[in-house]
């Protein structure tokens, strides 16, 4: 299993601090009885000992309930961090925008190497998917699968220049569809494998690219081996 580290006070700040600063990737899982996932947050601020901020609420998503326990997951650079809290009473800022108060975690954070928590489709065999070079159609396997990017393997040898545009197509485990343009960043070829040729892809969205429930779908599956390290 994967490896984690529990982290220190002074530790947890200066992350947070990354994180605050760098904009990272953060979501938040409701335990209980309305578990649910939000996804695409932002650390807004936080007062060591005392509470976090969170921003990015999408109007879509009702409020949760104060004094709901929450799992909080913040990916910065290739590391994972995670820790239990529960919800204060949100406020409002000047914009209108709902902030999400959490409670300062009265227990130690957990960082995982962000490989450990690399979401294809945990525990079940690689996705098929379609990927689209030019004007054909490929099958290929959707080995790995983060925010920003993909891994594939084809059975196909194909040279493939770097940086060339392609489109994969999948339909992840939970039937949500992944559409998106990406770019090739790497190729290699792997002897003695069914599915010999793995390309590296960049996702590139344009702007009528929704990926929301991608992001969610991710950060569920991150959240929930995250949580299966804790255990081990």
């Amino acid at each position: 299993m994967g490896r984690a580290s529990l982290l220190t006070a002074p530790v947890l700040e200066q992350f947070l601090i990354q994180a605050r600063l760098t904009k990272a990737a953060v979501s938040l899982r409701l335990q209980g009885a309305g578990s649910r996932l939000l996804g695409d947050l932002r650390l807004k601020k936080f007062r060591p000992g005392s509470s976090l901020q969170l921003s990015g609420l999408n109007a879509r998503d009702s409020v949760p309930t104060e004094g709901m326990p929450v799992t909080l997951t913040i990916l910065l650079g290739e590391e994972v961090l995670t820790l239990e809290s529960k919800l204060l009473s949100p406020i409002q800022d000047k914009s209108g925008n709902t902030i999400l108060y959490l409670d300062w975690p009265h227990e130690s954070a957990r960082l995982h190497p962000r490989r450990d928590v690399r979401v294809a489709a945990p525990d079940q065999s690689p996705l098929k998917v379609q990927v689209t070079l030019g004007s054909r159609r490929h099958d290929a396997l959707l080995m790995n699968l983060t925010e920003t990017g993909a891994g594939l393997a084809l059975q196909e040898s194909l040279m493939v220049d770097l940086h060339t545009s392609v489109e994969i197509d999948a339909e992840l485990p939970d039937g949500t569809l992944l559409r998106c343009p990406a770019e090739v960043r790497n190729l290699t070829f792997v002897e003695g494998q069914d599915y010999p040729t793995r390309l590296g892809l960049v996702l590139t969205p344009g702007p009528e690219t929704d990926l929301e429930s991608v992001h969610r779908f991710i950060q569920v599956r991150r959240t929930d081996r995250s949580q299966s390290f804790r255990k081990t």
